[in-house]
């Protein structure tokens, strides 16, 4: 049963990591490797707290910036989870 437990697991994680993979294609509109400045930072090898903490700030209107509240506002608990997960494994080239 342990054994069960921990394949499903590991296949929720790399179902999460896909989501996050599919998700991000709006992200990277803006946020591409090597075009971080003032106003777009770099969210590549973000820790996944820091980023999940971000993404519900945006959502729950706590920190100001309109486009990404507009993004941030259509994005679920599991949503940003998963796109944490993803730009926490993903280095800018």
């Amino acid at each position: 049963m342990l054994g069960m437990l921990g394949a499903g697991s590991s296949a929720q994680a790399a179902a999460d990591l896909e989501l996050g993979r599919y998700l991000a294609t709006e992200c990277t509109t803006c946020h591409r490797p090597g075009a971080a400045t003032a106003a777009i930072p770099n969210i590549y090898s973000l820790a996944e707290s820091t980023f999940a903490e971000v993404m519900k700030g945006y959502r729950d209107k706590r920190l100001a910036n309109p486009v990404m509240q507009n993004i941030a506002s259509r994005l679920s608990d599991d949503d940003i989870a998963a796109l944490a997960a993803f730009f926490a494994t993903v280095k800018a080239n």
